[in-house]
């Protein structure tokens, strides 16, 4: 699965190449512009499909698990994933489960998609989590998100970072990279 995974992650900072401004921060009728997720995330999904090709798995945005014999009763019956990338009706080919966040969220929110991303991979057979943050981190880049997410994850149960590849996607027009935690 790495090679599925690697092929993946490439398909995924391609997209972001694509993603203009328009849809990295919303244009508000006067007013400044804002970090929209859903606006964020359906471009990025329509940019990701565009460049899929033969690519063996589907790409599923939002999937409500719940009714999900795995997810039944579990902390995360009720979720819906902004990513899966998997094979539907088979839970031995899931490659990854994605969560989308604005830089300007809360690092408590943070936290919360990296528990997630966790539990999808220890009980739903997801070969890996991906956490991309979109947005300028004032300047820092990728240091900054570091130094954000290593000053919460200290007292963070749940989280596992050898199942995580977590992605940084800067600005509009500009590839997201992996950064390490």
């Amino acid at each position: 699965m790495d090679e599925e995974l690697a092929k993946f992650e490439e398909i995924l900072s391609s997209a972001s190449t694509h993603v203009s401004e328009q849809y990295f921060q919303l244009p508000v009728a006067d007013a400044d512009t804002i970090y929209r997720e859903r606006v964020y995330c359906y471009e990025l999904y329509h940019q990701m499909r565009r460049l899929w090709g033969t690519f063996p798995f589907s790409l599923g945005g939002e999937i409500d698990k719940g009714g999900h014999p795995r997810f039944k009763n579990g902390p995360y019956a009720g979720v819906k994933p902004d990513y899966l990338v998997h094979i539907p009706g088979d839970m031995d080919n899931n490659l990854a489960c994605v969560e989308v966040k604005p830089v300007t969220r809360p690092v408590d929110e943070f936290v919360a998609d990296l528990q997630k991303l966790t539990w999808f991979c220890q009980n739903a057979n997801y070969f890996r989590g991906l956490f991309l943050v979109y947005g300028d981190v004032r300047g820092g880049g990728g240091a900054a998100l570091q130094d954000k997410l290593r000053g919460a994850l200290p007292n963070a149960a749940n989280v596992d970072l050898n199942v995580i590849h977590i992605f940084l996607h800067p600005a509009a027009l500009r590839r997201s990279e992996r950064i390490l935690i």
